[in-house]
């Protein structure tokens, strides 16, 4: 089979690559005129394709000549055709060219015919005066309106008169020759010109005013035209807009010699004319037109008697005023500008502002602005701004026609003034310094714009300053350039400036002459040259700092000569120098630049100074260190009752070696001025000392020490075992200042709540840390406390407290266990850049951060590590504690790539049962390696993985592989057994009885050993490890199943329940007590509970006879399954009787030796049973029994009779898709559902019975021929088919073959399969055929090659989104499909949106379903109003029309109540929530709203569907629910109506749906319905009016009570008085059927004819009967008076023991 296929594949890949590059032809059909003098030629081309060889069919009608590229004649790609001289019109003729080297034809058609009628074809109907001649073309047509093709070498005849008072004149319009033009004359014109005559295109000139009628002619065939000269004038302006009583003189615009003048009408010939006086009136009679009232009226414009232009003149109110700046909203301070007002009408639209118009204007605001003069009406105004800011101009229209304007019709502009730009300064000079400088300049005004800089272009040529656009300027020599800053928004505000660069001759220094050591000096620097133009001295702006040398001269020397740029040259300077001396002096200095340079003189001298500390704060009685630096410094005492400063001996810092030191002593609560005095020469200064002395600590702070990260979470001390951790503590006053000591003060300590397991390290005192950089002198830096705690205080949580007398202080604390990361080295298999689950880490204070390698980055969350690495390799990741101190941990972490994956789970397991499933994952180093995420499973078979867990879903095997790292383990399989069950579940037994368990499924022998226990009641029963029960005493006693593997581990286990009760109650039971003729029922003994087969397991057993009392009756057979030996006397507990005709079966029964119990031993019983036959049914001309159940499909319009035995009625449940008459003829009507009930009742026995059929009406979609007739016969049966592939009954319909072979048609007698066709003439290879079908006016074909084989391939093209129905269930469908299941029928939906091929497979009758998926265009709402309840979707693609399911209605009303998942997710606006939604009955997929609280107001909210990359959005409108003021009414109480009320919009999608008879009418008003309910015919009864409401999902059922008429008393009268107009109808068309009828069974006898055709469904009941169907419900019988209440005929299911004999060896359906 696959030769043929690739065979086939390939030739059609062929096929597609050859047909890619074929030609194409020019046109494949032309129509040509026929003329007895004249041949027309036209000329076929071929493009894109090879030589080819022209042929046609008819050489007596058209010449065909091929024309040749190639000057040797071997390649053409056109010919030309022309008519035949020996044509007869009308002629066709088909030409052929044939490729020379592929073979490709093409084909040509051309008709030859004579030409009817004409017509003329241009662009315009108007010729302008003295302007470029227009085209006209003739186009003719045949007879039959058909146009033809070409008009090439055909001469016409072009006639020009003249029109109206034109008539006689010189002709207005001239015939222009193409030659003479520079026009590209059509094919063929120029030389029918040379001639002298004129071909079917020509030019047209006008030349004067006027009208003239063109005609042309073609022998006696004519056609005219009328053309209309104008000049090339227009009115202006063309449409304009006025207010009333405004004026607007109109003027004309000429174009003469291709240019445009405006001229005065009064200048000119024309003349105005205004056809609506009342709308506005022409003033002067010339050109001025006044606004009278509001309208719209044309303007024309004559020249004489003729319309030479028009204009649109339009009267409106004005409304608004715009206003405008010019030349923009951006204005300079005493610059003028234009305030322009324009009137607009209330749409926007401009008004043309006449003299009558007076527009007046304010200015509010800021800038003072004064208006200067304006025009006439006010539209322009000349404006100046005095001073800077912003300001409104309010422009009001005051009146118009000197008539004040009281409406309110007024506009505004606002604007910002800001002050002239201009460069500062405009002149700067720039010290050359030999290197290159960058100067930013600077401009003044122009408000907050941004602004521009660019060069203005000098004389002399570009020098060497270039300017940036940022005002950066760059200097790299001596030279000029003139500069320009402009607005960036606005670059008509702009100014300039100009930059010079020159070197410079003088250099002078200026200083105050006075320095401080230690303080900065600043010396500024100026530099001067002379301008060579006019011998002045000037400064230079800028300078080069770092160009100037320092030296000393003579005094002590600065440090740190540096340029203060940061400070701001006094005027002249250009630079300023920073010096700073560390000694006392004179210092004189030389500032100089080259050759030029100054000095200056500075005094330098020394200050005291407090180097620590700036200011004290402390408790009495406390010291401290003071450093201080100067020169012969003495403390002065001051205020020595609160503080004292004394001096102090010791080292000095070693950092500080100059420093002097005194101790500052607290002696009493105050504040105190100290002061360090420096006395030399004749010069004394101080520096002061602010001491604050505290009486007692105000407020304490305890800080934790630094964290190593962001430990977030406020302050908190973090300990762990081990460790002593520094707590900071700040003593402060009652004003915040801190309080110093150098000893430290004493502080008692507590820990809330207590713990032995954390200490202190000083409990009263504070450690106090030395300030570093004053070692060794005392300086008191902080106080600190130590904290310790160990192993046992983990997890503690708490504070701790610090007491002082006045002040208490507290900080959270925390004690934790150590870090902790699990595992420290670790092996991981490499899935991505992306590395997760890499470690646990825990412990510590749970914030952690890691630092990774370079390239590496990595994260704790929830305790677990993950990183995202470069690629494979070794990296060391070193977790930190953000809280705690010390706290690391270092993680190896090996990644490799994936070597192998193996699969690690159990080989069996349970349907409906799961086991642990891994996978083992292994390196390139054949390590074992983690993953980070769960493997990719794939299974084949009944098993399915969920999370780690390997499932049974259905008995068999299956296979499993993973996937890591992309690679793929081997399959494991995998034994998937039934659920262990023991058989039975829960048993009976007497006492001394025996009860053989057994069980159901589970796992095979060889993988598993089962064993029985009891686990409760003991002593009532003794159980064997095989499962043999014992009954010792009565009880309830529970059993337990239990299946190990090899290594002992339990695989299933089940339970049991056994009850052993005494033998009492012993009665006679049948499962029915009426059973159908044919049908076995059992019959058994049973006794208070306990089985047949409890009873049987007595030793000894108990022995029971049977008799048939009528051996006519009845036939006795065993229990056994393959027991067939009739008989009328049977042994045995139980037994089965059938029936062997109708009637009551007597049944003896004796029971003996039942027991131990002696009123048991013997026991004497009869029981009657009654046989009764079930209904059969058939369709009359079928040879087939129907069964309850089946399914009749008939074509529309078709008519088929039903037959029952026993003789019954016949009814119909419908919607009006067919009818059935009592006895039996069903006639087709329409296209729907229903079922046929074959009733019968057996009023003797009081039996009712019935028989359903199912019967489908469709109309057929297409037909299938089948073999029909004997062996011997060559016959076809057409079979038509509804668009579900279901075979229609259609025993009317007409049947034809189309050929080759002829087929004569044959009705069978009393068949409702149809008409045969009896073919002849076939011979062994064999014929294709075509046959066809109609009925009900549907026309289907079929076209079957009769000796081959029909292939069909079930395959359908789809996008996603859609469904496709799959009949049947269990299909196994690929990624991006899901399959739903429903009664009998599957819904497979695309759940992706990319194009792909997908291929679902059935395993049970195999069957295999190809989806082809095309790419998705589009997901879009569908427009329209909706419901909230369901907005549709649509999910379109190219080439698709159906969607979103391809699906019939049966398989529609299958699938309905099956749970199925959407791919997509709606959303929608808060509080309320949005969800998917499907309505497959309507085939409709979309979204719905569901409100969060009632709807009592409309609202318009957004709904969105998203599905991958695809949105769509739309408005869905929330009502609330419409009410019905009655759900009742009555005519007989008129008026009988009712009202709908709800939300308008509702209303309008509301629908009314009386019941027949009933006439509404509706009236709408405000937001209400009123339904006026009348009676359109006398009739009795109830109806009804339902009332739909689309928006709102409701459906209101209102009953309505008709009028009674006495006529309509009985239901026969009323049932006659309907059927009478109707009586002469009925019965014709019962003749014409009973005439067909009988003509269909005259037709001849059937012929057979052998296909081979694949299995389709048929009407035809099968060959082997169906299973009964049991679960209907029959009356009681009166001889049941013992048996159930429902009992089922012949049903042998309801014994109460599947187990009847522990003996038997097969399973019966008896049993």
């Amino acid at each position: 089979m696959e030769t043929p296929t690739a065979t086939v594949i390939l030739t059609l890949l062929s096929l597609f690559v050859y047909s890619c590059g074929c030609g194409k032809i020019n046109t494949p059909r032309v129509q040509l005129p026929w003329f007895e003098d004249l041949n027309v030629n036209f000329t076929f081309e071929i493009f894109e394709g090879g030589c080819y060889t022209w042929s046609l069919s008819r050489d007596d009608i058209i010449d065909l000549e091929p024309l040749y590229d190639d000057s040797w004649g071997h390649c053409s790609r056109a010919a030309r055709v022309s008519v035949s001289k020996t044509c007869v019109p009308p002629g066709s003729v088909i030409i052929l060219a044939e490729e020379a080297s592929s073979g490709e034809i093409l084909r040509g058609d051309v008709d030859i015919d004579k030409i009817s009628s004409l017509k003329v074809m241009s662009t315009t109907w108007k010729l302008y005066l003295e302007e470029a001649p227009e085209a006209f073309e003739v186009v003719a047509y045949d007879d039959q309106g058909n146009k033809f093709s070409t008009l090439e070498s055909v001469s016409f005849t072009w006639s020009i008169e003249n029109l109206g008072s034109n008539v006689g004149e010189d002709p207005l319009v001239k015939l222009v020759r193409w030659c003479d033009t520079d026009y590209e004359a059509p094919r063929g014109v120029t030389e029918l010109e040379a001639l002298g005559k004129r071909s079917h295109s020509v030019l047209l000139y006008g030349q004067a005013i006027g009208e003239s009628r063109v005609t042309v002619c073609l022998d006696h065939i004519c056609t005219d035209f009328d053309l209309q000269v104008v000049a090339s004038v227009v009115l202006t302006p063309a449409v304009a807009l006025i207010a009333p009583g405004d004026t607007m003189r109109y003027r004309v615009v000429r174009a003469r010699a291709g240019r445009l003048t405006i001229e005065d009408i009064s200048e000119t010939l024309y003349y105005m004319k205004v056809p609506d006086s009342n709308i506005a009136l022409l003033e002067d009679t010339v050109s001025l037109v006044r606004g009278t009232e509001i309208g719209q009226t044309p303007i024309y414009l004559y020249s004489g008697a003729t319309e030479v232009a028009s204009a649109s003149l339009t009267v409106v109110e004005p409304y608004s005023i715009r206003v405008t700046l010019r030349p923009s909203n951006l204005l300079i301070r005493e610059e003028p500008f234009i305030i322009h007002s324009i009137l607009l009408d209330k749409d926007g639209h401009a008004l043309f502002a006449g003299d009558q118009i007076l527009i007046r204007l304010t200015v509010e605001g800021e800038a003072n602005v004064d208006l200067l003069r304006s025009t006439e009406n006010g539209t322009l105004t000349d404006a100046v701004a005095q001073n800077s800011g912003t300001f409104t101009v309010t422009a009001r229209l005051h009146s118009i026609a000197g008539k004040t304007w009281s409406r309110k019709v007024e506009g505004h502009v606002s604007a910002v003034v800001i002050e002239p730009l201009e460069v500062v300064p405009p002149e700067r000079y720039v010290a050359w310094t030999d290197t290159m400088q960058e100067i930013q300049l600077v401009h003044r005004g122009g408000g907050d714009e941004a602004v521009v800089w660019s060069d203005v272009e000098s004389e002399t040529a570009a020098g060497p300053l270039s300017l940036t656009p940022a005002g950066v300027l760059t200097i790299r020599g001596i030279g000029e350039v003139g500069v320009r800053v402009q607005l960036k928004k606005y670059p008509h505000v702009k100014a300039t400036g100009r930059v010079w660069s020159a070197p410079a001759e003088f250099l002078q220094v200026s200083s105050s002459g006075h320095a401080r050591v230690g303080k900065p000096h600043y010396l500024h620097v100026a530099l001067t040259a002379t301008r060579p133009d006019t011998g002045d001295l000037y400064n230079f702006h800028v300078c080069n700092c770092a160009s100037f040398a320092v030296s000393l001269l003579e005094g002590p020397e600065p440090h740190n000569v540096t340029a203060a740029k940061w400070v701001q040259p006094i005027d002249g300077a250009c630079c300023v120098l920073e010096c700073v001396w560390s000694t006392r002096g004179v210092s004189t200095l030389r500032v100089s630049r080259g050759r030029t340079g100054d000095t200056t003189r500075v005094a330098v001298r020394a200050a005291p100074n407090i180097l620590w500390p700036q200011n004290v704060a402390a408790l009495p009685s406390a010291t401290l260190p003071v450093l201080t630096e100067g020169e012969a410094l003495v403390p002065v005492p001051s205020e020595s009752r609160v503080a004292e400063l004394s001096h102090r001996d010791g080292s000095p810092p070693h950092r500080y070696p100059d420093v002097q030191l005194f101790t500052l002593k607290c002696r009493r609560k105050g504040e105190s001025r100290q002061e360090v005095t420096s006395q030399t020469d004749e010069e004394r200064e101080s520096v002061a000392l602010e001491v604050s002395c505290a009486p007692h600590v105000s407020r304490i702070r305890l800080e934790p020490s630094e964290t190593p990260g962001n430990c977030s979470g406020g302050p908190k001390v973090w300990l762990r075992p081990g460790q002593e951790v520094t707590v900071k503590v700040t003593l402060m006053d009652a004003i915040g200042r801190e309080l110093l000591d150098e000893q430290g003060p004493k502080m008692s300590w507590d820990i809330e709540p207590n713990h032995p397991g954390l200490e202190y390290k000083a409990t009263s005192r504070l450690f106090v840390e030395h300030h570093p950089d004053y070692t060794p002198v005392p300086v008191p830096y902080r106080y600190y406390q130590i904290v310790s705690a160990d192993d046992l205080a983990i997890g503690w949580n708490g504070v701790l407290k610090a007491s002082i007398p006045d002040a208490t202080a507290s900080i959270q604390a925390r004690v934790v266990a150590p870090l902790k990361c699990d595992p420290v080295k670790v092996n991981i298999a490499w899935e991505g850049e992306t590395v997760n689950n890499i470690a646990t880490v825990s412990g510590g204070s749970g914030r952690y951060t890691v630092e990774s390698p370079k390239g590496v980055s990595a994260l704790v969350e929830d305790g677990i590590l993950a990183a995202t690495v470069p690629g494979p390799g070794s990296y060391d990741l070193i977790v930190t504690d953000l809280c705690v101190q010390g706290e690391k941990q270092i993680i190896e972490v090996n990644i490799e790539e994936v070597l192998s994956v193996e699969v690690s789970t159990s080989r069996a397991v349970g349907v409906g049962a799961c086991v642990p499933v891994s996978v083992l994952v292994q390196g390139v180093s054949h390590r074992y390696l983690s993953t980070g995420r769960a493997p990719d499973y794939r299974t084949t078979g009944y098993i399915s993985v969920k999370d780690t867990m390997l499932c049974g879903v259905k008995e068999g095997t299956g296979k499993v592989r993973a996937s890591f790292g992309g690679v793929w383990s081997p399959e494991v399989e995998v034994l998937v057994f039934p659920p262990l069950e023991i058989v039975p579940s829960t048993g009976r037994v007497p006492p001394g009885a025996r009860l053989q368990l057994r069980h159901r499924g589970g796992p095979p022998s060889h993988l598993a050993t089962l064993q029985y226990k009891a686990i409760s009641g003991l002593s009532h029963v003794e159980v064997s490890t095989l499962g043999s029960v014992h009954g010792l005493s009565t009880g309830t006693s529970r059993i337990k199943l239990v299946a190990t593997d090899i290594g002992n581990v339990e695989m299933a286990s089940a339970e049991s329940e056994v009850e052993v009760i005494p033998i009492t109650g012993v009665r006679v039971r049948a499962a029915t007590q009426s059973l159908l003729v044919g049908s076995p029922g059992p019959v058994w003994i049973e006794a208070g509970g306990l089985s047949a087969a409890a009873l049987a397991a007595l030793q000894p057993s108990p022995r029971v006879t049977w008799t048939v009392r009528d051996p006519a009756a009845g036939r006795l057979y065993t229990t056994h399954a393959d027991d067939m030996l009739e008989r009328s006397v049977a042994e045995g507990l139980s037994v089965r009787v059938v029936p062997l005709k109708a009637g009551v079966i007597t049944i003896d029964v004796r029971v003996r030796n039942m027991g131990q119990v002696s009123e048991t031993r013997s026991w004497d019983s009869t029981i009657e049973i009654l046989g009764i036959s079930d209904i059969r049914t058939s369709v009359e001309g079928l040879p087939k029994e129907l069964s309850s159940g089946d399914r009749l499909a008939i074509a529309v319009s078709s008519v088929i009779r039903l037959k029952s035995l026993p003789r019954g009625t016949w009814k119909g449940y419908e919607d009006g898709a067919f009818s059935v008459s009592p006895a039996g003829e069903v006639t087709a009507i329409r296209p729907g559902y229903g079922i046929v009930v074959a009733q019968h009742r057996d009023e003797r026995n009081n039996i009712y019975r019935e028989s359903a059929i199912h019967v489908e009406i469709a109309v057929p979609a297409y037909c299938t021929a089948e073999a029909a007739g004997e062996a011997h016969e060559s016959a076809v049966r057409l079979v038509m088919r509804s668009a579900v592939g279901r075979a229609l009954l259609a025993p009317h319909a007409n049947v034809t073959a189309l050929g080759p072979l002829s087929a004569i048609p044959r009705k069978p007698a009393d068949s409702a399969l149809g008409t045969e066709l009896l073919i002849s003439g076939i011979d062994a290879v064999g014929t294709f055929m075509t046959f066809q079908g109609a009925v009900s006016g549907v026309t289907v074909k079929d076209e079957v090659w009769v000796t081959g084989s029909d292939l069909r391939s079930d395959r359908v093209v789809v996008t996603g989104g859609w469904g496709v129905c799959l009949e049947g269930v269990g299909w196994r469908s690929p990624s991006g499909v899901s399959v739903f299941s429903g009664s009998g029928v599957s819904l497979a939906l695309l759940t992706k949106d990319a194009p792909a091929t997908h291929v679902l497979r059935l395993d049970r009758q195999h069957n295999v379903y190809t989806l082809h998926q095309i790419p998705l265009d589009k997901m879009e709402f569908l427009p329209g109003d909706w419901p909230s309840t369901l907005v549709p979707l649509s999910f379109t693609a190219g080439g698709l029309t159906s969607g979103p399911f391809i699906c019939s209605d049966e398989q529609r009303y299958a699938l309905e109540g099956a749970v199925i998942n959407l791919p997509f997710v709606c959303r929608t606006k808060a509080p309320h929530i949005a969800e998917p939604v499907l309505d497959i009955i309507n085939g409709q997929i979309g979204c719905k709203i569901i409100p969060a609280i009632s709807i009592t107001e409309s609202a318009e909210v957004e709904l969105c569907a998203e599905w991958t990359v695809y949105r769509a959005c739309t408005k869905v409108l929330l009502l609330p629910q419409i009410r019905v003021s009655a759900t009742k009414v009555s005519l007989l109480n008129p008026p009988a109506a009712f009202t709908v009320s709800g939300h308008p919009h509702a209303l309008k999608l509301v629908r009314l749906s009386p019941s027949p008879g009933l006439k509404l009418e509706t009236s709408v008003d405000s937001g209400e319905m009123t339904v006026i309910v009348t009676n359109e015919a006398q009739t009795c009864g109830h109806g009804w009016v339902t009332v739909k409401s689309k928006l709102t999902s409701q459906e209101v059922r209102v009953e309505v009570q008709r009028e009674c008429d006495v006529a309509c008393g009985t239901l026969l009268g009323a049932l006659f008085s309907l059927l009478r107009p109707y009586v002469s109808t009925i019965a014709t068309a019962a003749g014409v059927a009973l005439a067909y009828m009988y003509i269909q069974s005259r037709m001849q006898h059937k012929a057979p004819l052998r296909m081979p055709t694949e299995p389709v469904h048929t009407v035809l009941p099968s060959d082997s009967p169906p299973p009964l169907n049991r679960s209907r419900t029959w009356s009681r019988s009166p001889y049941a008076s013992s048996g159930p209440t429902a009992p089922v005929y012949g049903d042998a299911s309801m014994l109460p023991d599947q187990s009847f004999s522990p003996n038997a060896t097969r399973s019966s359906m008896f049993l």
